[in-house]
C-alpha cells in the first residue's frame, strides 16, 4: 500500500473512484464521452478499460500507469484513505459515484456467481451477511461511501451518485462538464447528452444478467425485501 500512497499525481489527471459494482462501467463511458468529446460510435469499438486502468490491479500494474501520457483516465475501487496522498492534498480531479446498497448487492452477488475466479456458491442471504459484516475484498461499504461524503466539499471531489444518472442524466452532463473544465455549446450538450444517453442503454443491454442459477425473480424480490428490513439501509448522504 505504500507504493499506491507515494503513486505520483499529476494535477491533469482525472480519477475515478467506486465501491465495486456502483457502476463504474457506466461512469467510466460517460466521463471518457464528455471529457474527450469522443464519437460514440468509437467508443463502442474499442476496449474502454484498456484507455481506464485500474491503479491497484496488478495489470497493466504501477510503473505502466506512471508512464501514461496525459491527460490520463485512472479509476480505482480503493478507500479515500488508501488513495495516493497527492489527491487528498487536492491534486488532480476525483469523480466518486455512490449507489444504494439495496441495489448493489444484487449486483455483486451476481458477479460473484459468474466469475470463474471466485466459484461462489454460497446463498444470497450468506452474501449479504458478509456484505454488511465487511467480509467482502473492498471492505466496508458504509465506510467507503462515508469517507468520500466527508469530502464531498473538496474542490477536487464531485460526488455523484447512481441513481441520478438514470433519474436527470442531463444534470449529470452538465455536472462533469464543468468539473472538467470541458466547454460545449447547447447543441454540443444537447448531443453529448443523447450520445451518453445511447451509451448507457447499451452497457445496460450488454451486462444485463439473470437474477441467478437457483434464484427465481419472486425469490429474489423476497430476499431484497429481507435487506430492505434489515440493517442495509439507504446511505446516510442520499
Amino acid at each position: 500500500m505504500e507504493e499506491i500512497a507515494n503513486f505520483p499525481v499529476r494535477d491533469s489527471d482525472v480519477w475515478i473512484v467506486t465501491y465495486p459494482k456502483s457502476g463504474t462501467g457506466l461512469l467510466q463511458e460517460v466521463v471518457y464521452l464528455v471529457s474527450q468529446g469522443a464519437d460514440p460510435d468509437e467508443i463502442g469499438l474499442m476496449n474502454i478499460d484498456e484507455q481506464l486502468p485500474v491503479l491497484e490491479y496488478p495489470q497493466p500494474g504501477l510503473d505502466i500507469i506512471k508512464e501514461l501520457t496525459s491527460p490520463r483516465l485512472i479509476k480505482s475501487h480503493l478507500p479515500y484513505r488508501f488513495l495516493p496522498s497527492d489527491l487528498h492534498n487536492g491534486n488532480s480531479k476525483v469523480i466518486y459515484m455512490a449507489r444504494n446498497p439495496k441495489d448493489l448487492v444484487v449486483s455483486y452477488y451476481q458477479f460473484h456467481r459468474s466469475l470463474r475466479t471466485m466459484s461462489y456458491r454460497g446463498t444470497f442471504q450468506e452474501f449479504c451477511r458478509r456484505f454488511m459484516n465487511d467480509k467482502l475484498g473492498y471492505g466496508s461499504w458504509f465506510e467507503h461511501v462515508q469517507e468520500f461524503w466527508e469530502h464531498h466539499m473538496d474542490a477536487n471531489v464531485l460526488f455523484l451518485k447512481y441513481e441520478d444518472m438514470h433519474k436527470d442524466l442531463a444534470t449529470m452532463v452538465e455536472q462533469l462538464v464543468r468539473f472538467l473544465g470541458v466547454s460545449y455549446d447547447k447543441a454540443q450538450l444537447e448531443s453529448m447528452v443523447e450520445h451518453c444517453h445511447q451509451l448507457i442503454d447499451q452497457c445496460c443491454n450488454a451486462e444485463a444478467l439473470p437474477v441467478g442459477r437457483g434464484m427465481s425473480k419472486t425469490h429474489s424480490k423476497t430476499l431484497l425485501g429481507e435487506v430492505a428490513r434489515s440493517s442495509l439501509v439507504t446511505p446516510r448522504v442520499c
